[in-house]
């Protein structure tokens, strides 16, 4: 847990931001705060959290609002991903993996129903989707509407002649 740590204690993590790489880094300081969150009923304690402040390659870097409880804090997909020890690093990030392999797989399933979803919005709501033959027959009217211009164009130039 976060809250077993102390100044010069060792961090590990992820940084996502560019390519996946994981750190070491050393703890600068700790300062304890609160959730940020609206007050709790019953005069509950709101959770401490933690800011923590981590040296990662000489660099100073503050995460804000670890919850000290935990031992895994994830700052968001192109962020960082702190822990308090390398296993919980290593099985959180087996985590990641096997989410990103399950979504990889799961995508000749999803590609499939696109257009099956886009058939039934057409059928809700015609026009909605935009769909190939709609699309076609978007373009098949302006062609329509270019060809009976050029026929209402003849028809006047003939009307013309036959008056003279």
């Amino acid at each position: 847990m976060f809250s077993t740590l102390s100044k010069g204690s060792v961090l590990y993590g992820l940084d996502r931001r560019d390519k996946v790489k994981w750190f070491t880094a050393s703890i600068d300081s700790i300062n304890p705060t609160y959730a940020k969150a609206s007050p709790n009923m019953f005069g509950q304690m709101p959770e401490l959290r933690l800011d923590i402040v981590a040296v990662i390659n000489g660099e100073k870097r503050t995460f804000q609002q670890v919850p000290s409880n935990n031992a895994i804090a994830d700052f968001g997909e192109n962020s960082f991903v702190i822990a308090d020890n390398k296993d919980s690093l290593f099985n959180y990030t087996k985590k990641l993996l096997s989410d990103s392999e399950a979504i990889v797989k799961s995508c000749p399933f999803h590609e499939e129903k696109i257009p099956q979803y886009k058939e039934v919005l057409n059928e809700l709501m015609p026009g909605s989707a935009d769909t190939g033959e709609v699309k076609a027959l978007k373009e098949e009217v302006t062609s329509l509407k270019s060809q009976l211009a050029e026929v209402i164009t003849l028809l006047k130039a003939e009307n013309n002649k036959s008056k003279e």
